[in-house]
């Protein structure tokens, strides 16, 4: 006789940019960055694809390994708080960090905006 493994299902996670995320932010999350400073566990990864840069927003990473500075990663995690004497920072728990260096950033934001305009049209 065999063993039923049971699987929780996690919710699916949400593509946002980086200076979205708020320490009230909950639930698992998609960004797409760029790695500023790395050590290992913890990396803090700036907002990619904003046309201005500085509204572009960062985000502190734990993960397991070691991030290389200036390489474009996808990232999925869980976002959480940490706290600093009275103010809230937005800390992101990765689950996965997928290396897309070689990605067409220009295409990328294309098909955005495509998805975008389709799911408006259905709705």
């Amino acid at each position: 006789m065999t063993e039923e493994k049971k699987f929780i299902r996690k919710k699916p996670s949400r593509l946002t940019t980086i200076r979205d995320i708020s320490p009230e932010f909950r639930g698992p999350v998609r960004i797409i960055g760029i790695v500023v400073d790395s050590s290992p566990g913890s990396a803090l990864v700036q907002d990619l694809y904003d046309e201005d840069v500085k509204k572009a927003g960062s985000i502190w990473i734990t993960i397991e390994g070691t991030l290389e500075p200036k390489k474009k990663y996808l990232i999925i995690g869980d976002v959480t708080e940490k706290t600093d004497g009275e103010d809230k920072i937005p800390w992101l728990n990765a689950i996965l960090a997928h290396d897309i260096d070689a990605l067409d950033i220009a295409l990328y934001k294309e098909v955005l905006e495509l998805e975008k305009k389709v799911t408006k049209t259905m709705s």
